[in-house]
């Protein structure tokens, strides 16, 4: 699997798809027929320029016959093809779109970054289909530190496959630590990086269930010690 590039030249789609403002509904229509993963069609000037993004519920009991200029337009500014991915995330989550369209400097349409290639690509980076265990560590942001970790983890020959941080739903102080690692044994790591002060908040896989039964065994040997 080749490695998944930030900028979205990589990503890139329906570089020939758009609608110009003399295109009747009915073409529109066949368009999103076409492609039905679409929630916008990019709307194209003569000379190939980027305009807007044209809504599919724009088209909704509309003549046929209607052009697209009079139409409801949705105001969303290309991206240049240099923007990363994160970019392309942001724009999305701001103007509460699926699609993204992508512009040379000179306004040049150039395709589509749609939802679904975002998602293919997070799904390589964050190594979804790698096996392993996902985990969640709390910690303070000013304890935090992603070699102490990964130092601690590879100490029992565990990898990180990959490592993000998200903010704290109460405390500006504090940090969500999520990790997809290679291996499903983490009890001692785990240990260790609680006695450092990080806090297990979640785990997801087979790991779970080795945590269980280890916490299941240490109440058997107090009992067994009482």
């Amino acid at each position: 699997m080749s490695a998944p590039g930030l900028t979205l030249v990589s990503l890139l789609s329906h570089r020939r798809l758009g609608v110009q403002l003399t295109t009747p509904a009915r073409r529109a229509r066949k368009l999103l027929h076409k492609y039905p993963h679409l929630c916008h069609l990019p709307i194209i000037s003569e000379d190939k320029r980027y305009l807007a993004l044209l809504p599919k519920n724009a088209l909704h009991k509309v003549p046929a016959d209607t052009p697209v200029e009079s139409l409801m337009w949705v105001a969303v500014p290309p991206l240049p093809p240099y923007a990363t991915i994160y970019d392309a995330v942001q724009q999305m989550d701001f103007h509460k779109v699926s699609e993204i369209p992508v512009a040379t400097d000179e306004g040049t349409y150039m395709g589509l970054i749609t939802s679904k290639a975002l998602l293919h690509w997070w799904g390589q980076l964050g190594a979804v289909r790698e096996p392993g265990t996902v985990m969640v560590l709390e910690v303070a942001l000013r304890d935090y530190s992603l070699a102490e970790i990964a130092q601690i983890l590879e100490s029992d020959e565990i990898r990180i496959l990959s490592a993000y941080l998200m903010p704290h739903k109460s405390d500006l102080h504090r940090t969500y630590v999520v990790l997809k690692v290679n291996s499903i044994y983490l009890s001692r790591s785990i240990d260790l990086l609680e006695r450092k002060g990080y806090t297990l908040v979640a785990l997801h896989g087979d790991a779970l269930m080795e945590k269980q039964a280890r916490e299941q065994l240490s109440a058997l040997l107090r009992y067994l010690d009482i």
